[in-house]
C-alpha cells in the first residue's frame, strides 16, 4: 500500500486508482475492514471497494494480495503485477517505475513484474499442527 500511495503522491490527478479488498461471504460483518483498509481509506485519489468472494480478483487475474493492474484511458491493459520489489519491500523498484515511465509517457523497460504478497486463492485445509494433509 506504501508503493501504491507513494505513486499517487508523485502523480497527482494522472492515476484513477482502486483497492479491492477479498471479502468471502461466508464470513459477516466488517472482516475486512482492517488498519489496511483504513490506511488505503486515507490516500488521497484512491478509492477502496470490498470484493466479495474476489469476483473482481478473478475478473483481473488476480491470485496474489498486492496485483497491480495499470490501464490507458482508452482501456489498453499497459503493466500488470507488482509495485515491490519483494513482500514488505520499499523504495525504488522494477513495477512502480514501469507505471512512472508509463504515466510519463515513455516505453517501460518491462510491461509485467511478480508480485509478492498472499494468495487470493483458497488454500488447502490444515490441520490443528498447522500441516496440510497429505
Amino acid at each position: 500500500m506504501g508503493e501504491l500511495s507513494r505513486l499517487l503522491a508523485r502523480y497527482p490527478d494522472r492515476i484513477a486508482a482502486h483497492v479491492f479488498f477479498l471479502k468471502p461471504t461466508e464470513l459477516t460483518g466488517n472482516w475486512n475492514r482492517t488498519g489496511l483498509w483504513r490506511n488505503a481509506a486515507a490516500i488521497p485519489n484512491l478509492t477502496v471497494h470490498e470484493d466479495l468472494d474476489g469476483k473482481e480478483a478473478r475478473r483481473f487475474g488476480a491470485e496474489t494480495s498486492g496485483y497491480v493492474v495499470f490501464y490507458a484511458p482508452q482501456g489498453e491493459l499497459l503493466f500488470k503485477g507488482g509495485i515491490t520489489a519483494g513482500r514488505g519491500h520499499a523504495g525504488d523498484n522494477p513495477g512502480a517505475e514501469a507505471i512512472g515511465a508509463l504515466i510519463a509517457g515513455q516505453m517501460p523497460r518491462l510491461s509485467q513484474a511478480p508480485v509478492y504478497g498472499c494468495s487470493l486463492m483458497n488454500q488447502p485445509e490444515q490441520s490443528p499442527t498447522g500441516q496440510s494433509p497429505k
